[in-house]
């Protein structure tokens, strides 16, 4: 099964025609990190601030295996 790769407010803007109820699926071959994805995908690293992976934080350096849900976030502003 693929990974699936769902992207919250902002971020969406980095993928075109971005669908919020599937997200984007993509297929783990070797050894690839969260960041690897991120990057394949073109969102820079500063707009980043969480990483969820199976409900669960995770660094941008984690090694993904597949079959995974993972979320990225944007920082939040606000005061």
């Amino acid at each position: 099964m693929p990974l699936k790769i769902f992207l919250s407010s902002s971020l969406r803007k980095y993928v075109s025609g971005y669908d919020p109820t599937r997200g984007v699926s993509f297929t783990v071959k070797g050894k690839r990190t969260v960041r690897d994805i991120y990057d394949q995908m073109k969102i820079p690293d500063d707009k980043i601030k969480i990483i969820m992976v199976n409900g669960k934080s995770q660094s941008p350096d984690y090694i993904l295996k597949g079959d995974e849900r993972v979320g990225l976030f944007p920082p939040v502003g606000g005061g």
